[in-house]
């Protein structure tokens, strides 16, 4: 048996897949990972191997939050996994050119983006009938 256990190995390790891939399936969580990945209980097992990888390692750090920082993590993993790639992308943009912007002056970029949003979200909020109306 060893020597079988031993050539899957060798096999896997010339193909370039790692043993990690292997147990990467929900069922195969253990219930601390379930508990911390649960918003992706339902999606997990569609996510690519590199984005599974990514949450397991956040899953190391869970246990070290407060209970705020876990509901705050769950609901953020829930946007997440609500997102197209498309949009998963778009994300990724907007946070790489953030972390570009100098500290002194994110507080101001985000207080911009929230007058933005806020923007949008009352101009889509008038009914199409009062949007269309001349004043």
């Amino acid at each position: 048996m060893s020597a079988l256990i031993r050539n899957c190995f060798l096999l896997l390790t010339l193909v370039g897949l790692p043993l990690s891939a292997l147990a990467q399936t929900w069922e195969n969580l253990n219930p601390q990972q379930k508990d911390a990945l649960s918003p992706l209980s339902e999606t997990w097992n569609s996510l690519s191997e590199k984005q599974q990888t990514n949450f397991l390692a956040i899953t190391k750090r869970y246990p070290k939050l407060n209970e705020l920082q876990r509901q705050r993590l769950h609901a953020r993993m829930k946007t997440w996994s609500k997102l197209t790639p498309e949009q998963r992308e778009r994300a990724r943009e907007k946070y790489k050119a953030f972390s570009k912007v100098p500290k002194e002056k994110r507080e101001e970029v985000k207080r911009m983006v929230r007058e933005q949003q806020a923007v949008s979200a009352s101009a889509s909020s008038v009914p199409a009938t009062e949007q269309n109306q001349p004043r």
